[in-house]
């Protein structure tokens, strides 16, 4: 079972200077908010909060609270931002705190992002805080756990 939402997002300017029309971004977690599994601890368990389009504050707020809301259950967290073509840089503190809060509880956001621009906003925004990878199989690996795990120290 999948959540999805998708959030219009507000008109303004194109690049090139001319209105465009609202854009819409499409947010998946999975597994869905539940128990977890019998046995398996808090800090193993992982979520996936996927997501693809244009990205502006208040999308950014939906995802802050839907990956609130996967801690719940899941101690790592895996936010997919493969698919995003603009990331607003005002709503990434809220990504900073919630990995701060996550690493604090001995959990993890980890970043999947391949597009460069997109990339490029989360390193000025939220440099060495934030932990990004290019897939979000690198993300789950054992050795990004690792990786994550030595960044803290």
């Amino acid at each position: 079972m999948t959540l999805r939402g998708v959030f219009p997002m507000a008109d303004r300017s194109s690049r090139n200077g001319m209105r465009s029309e609202p854009s819409t971004a499409v947010l998946a977690l999975k597994p869905a908010p539940g128990p977890r599994p019998l046995g398996l601890k808090w800090a193993d368990n992982v979520a996936t909060v996927a997501v693809r389009g244009d990205l502006d504050r208040e999308a950014l707020w939906a995802i802050d609270y839907t990956i609130g809301r996967a801690a719940t259950e899941a101690g790592r967290i895996v936010l997919d931002l493969r698919e995003v073509t603009h990331l607003d840089y005002s709503g990434i503190p809220e990504l900073v705190a919630r990995r701060r809060e996550l690493l604090g509880r001995g959990g993890d956001l980890l970043i999947a992002v391949s597009n460069p621009y997109v990339s490029n906003i989360l390193k000025a925004t939220g440099g060495a805080e934030l932990a990004m990878f290019r897939t979000v199989e690198e993300a789950v690996a054992p050795v990004a756990v690792a990786r994550a795990r030595a960044m803290r120290k």
